[in-house]
């Protein structure tokens, strides 16, 4: 991560909340902590300024508390003049409990001891109430740490050996420094995951306001839906970016040693990114489906390992809703349908069926006969209205939600099913009952198990916990440092050691002189630069390196597949599970890693 050289109101705002909040949670382990020291150096030095000393070390900590409050709320001051108040108001809290140093020269050598673990135990304690933002971080262990070290070196009284005395002033700088250090990233982290937020919630506006005119348009003429899913087809790329960014930097934050307060932060701010992610793919897919960009692969599917797979993956949602899921697919049932686009069809009629249904059952059955194949699926669920069956497969309509409560999807499932069904040239029939339930019948092309194309194969084991191995060596192609900083902080976390480069040829200067465990290229890069040109010298000239596209781009007309038949593909967002789950299928030996799960890594139908 590089220096952070200027902060930004929104960065500013939120640190001078937290530092209010947590000085106020950290005053009385201080108060607790003079206590103590006052009963170790009782009737060891003056009592008399001993107790000046306490006194005003709490009286700055009180101060302190009370005037961070009330500057954080002052909307006639700038963020740097706020900024600049705390952080002298924590030089003088620094200072004043540093004082106590005073007393250094006229106490033992157990009595020093003791009083540098109470003062490194303020300091390590001291991230948590100013995030490990540099200036408030160094006024306040600097009076301390600073001190303290070179009355070590100055070893009054000659009560150790002075080489020994020396050590242990060194090795308080070494902690004074590694503070610092960690400071740093924790507080980069911070601000990149507010920048983050905010770029996030600019985008989030941008697609609402595109929305709201797209809802507007829907009675105008053709030529105004064409520029609509023109304008989604386009901003692909770039709207799944923020979002895969503040994915990988919850995940990182999560991870940080957080106060309650903050850690339910981050874990709401991951519940809304999810939900944001599910909700843009959903828009997204429609949008390629509008404008012809998607191109299906027809080929001989194992209908009932694919719904098997699908099965696994719904079950924990039907069972949180105290229902059934059975699934009754005979062995050795083959259709021709484009894997990818059948599965997203199955998954969101089974969602649909599932969200509708809170008694009973939701059935996957199937008939068929020489030619035909007929797959239904079937609820106990509320049913529809006969009045309501015509919208159903309609644009952003949803049964029993009025008031579009987003927190419901966006009604977009079924149109989604509607169109491929269509693109795949099979039928669909839907009947429905109030208080009985819902039947969807899909009618596809038969065919042999001789016609069979091992080219996908679904994933139908049960999750498993992925481990990485330690200091795993990552390196990371793409061209938007937001980007890499995100996968960066985020793999750290995990141990892993990243690289990164942001050309095609800056990749392969650098992997013409290191040796990276894994290579994840994003397929769009700066200008024309293709992350393919890094694909294919690494196939060229090391072929025993594992890679993987991990790109914004649509990948749902499989024209990169077609070309690249075997390399692993991710579509960003992408979650903090599904990246570790490629990189334990990249790594040999790799705990988690399972054959079957390989047809999962591959997106070559809608996302």
């Amino acid at each position: 991560m590089t220096p952070r050289s200027r902060l930004s109101d929104r960065v500013s705002e939120q640190l001078l909340q937290i530092c209010s909040r947590n000085s106020a949670r950290a005053a009385i382990p201080l108060m607790l902590a003079i206590l103590l020291t006052w009963l170790l150096l009782a009737n060891k030095v003056d009592e008399r300024l001993l107790q000046l000393w306490a006194l005003s070390s709490c009286t700055v900590i009180l101060l302190r508390v009370v005037l961070l409050r009330y500057i954080s709320r002052r909307d006639d001051l700038s963020a740097l003049q706020k900024r600049m108040t705390a952080t002298a108001l924590t030089l003088a809290l620094g200072c004043t409990i540093g004082s106590v140093l005073y007393f250094f020269q006229g106490v033992g050598t157990f009595e020093r001891a003791m009083l540098t673990a109470i003062l490194l135990g303020l300091c390590t304690a001291s991230h948590s109430t100013n995030f490990g933002y540099r200036p408030l971080l160094l006024s306040y262990i600097g009076p301390l740490l600073g001190t303290l070290a070179l009355l070590w070196i100055a070893n009054p009284d000659q009560l150790l050996h002075p080489a020994l005395a020396v050590s242990v002033g060194i090795s308080i700088l070494i902690v004074a420094q590694t503070l610092l250090m960690n400071g740093k990233f924790m507080f980069d982290a911070f601000a990149l995951s507010i920048e983050a937020s905010q770029k996030l919630e600019e985008q989030s506006r941008h697609l609402a306001e595109a929305l709201a005119v797209s809802e507007r348009a829907q009675s105008e003429a053709e030529a105004s839906s064409q520029s609509k899913t023109r304008f989604l087809a386009a901003a692909s790329h770039d709207l799944r970016q923020p979002v895969h960014v503040l994915n990988l930097f919850g995940a990182a934050l999560r991870k940080a040693d957080l106060d309650a307060r903050s850690r339910d932060i981050v874990d709401n701010m991951n519940v809304a990114v999810t939900s944001l992610s599910s909700q843009l793919n959903a828009l997204l897919d429609m949008s390629e489906l509008d404008c012809g960009a998607v191109k299906p692969h027809i080929r001989s599917v194992d209908l009932s390992r694919l719904t098997g797979s699908l099965k696994l993956e719904m079950e924990e949602l039907a069972e949180d809703k105290g229902i059934r899921l059975n699934c009754n697919i005979p062995d050795g049932l083959f259709v021709r349908t484009d894997p990818a686009m059948f599965s997203q069809i199955i998954r969101n009629l089974c969602g649909n069926a599932i969200k509708y249904t809170f008694a009973g059952h939701v059935s996957i059955q199937v008939e068929s006969d020489d030619r035909r194949v007929c797959l239904t699926i079937v609820d106990t669920g509320i049913g529809i209205d006969d009045s309501e069956q015509g919208q159903v497969f309609e644009e952003f309509y949803q049964v029993a939600n009025p008031g579009r409560d987003k927190g419901q999807g966006m009604g977009l499932g079924l149109s989604i099913v509607e169109r491929l069904i269509r693109l795949l040239g099979h039928t669909l029939e839907f009947s429905s009952q109030v208080g009985v339930g819902t039947t969807v019948t899909i009618g596809l092309d038969r065919c042999t198990r001789e016609q069979v194309s091992s080219a996908f194969t679904p994933c139908t084991s049960e999750p498993v916990e992925v481990c990485l191995p330690a200091n795993l060596r990552v390196h990371l192609v793409d061209d938007e440092d937001a980007v890499r900083r995100s996968v960066e902080t985020f793999l750290a976390t995990l141990g892993c050691a990243v690289t990164a480069t942001a050309s095609s040829q800056a990749t392969i200067e650098f992997l013409g002189h290191n040796d990276p465990a894994v290579v994840l290229i994003d397929l769009r890069l700066q200008g024309d630069d293709s992350g393919l040109v890094a694909v294919d010298w690494i196939r060229r000239e090391r072929p025993d390196l594992p890679i993987a596209l991990v790109t914004g781009e649509s990948l749902s007309d499989g024209e990169v597949a077609r070309r690249y038949p075997d390399l692993l593909m991710l579509q960003k967002p992408v979650s903090r599970e599904a990246l570790l789950e490629l990189l334990a299928y990249m790594v040999p030996d790799a705990p988690g890693k399972s054959p079957e799960n390989s047809g999962e890594l591959v997106r070559e139908g809608p996302p």
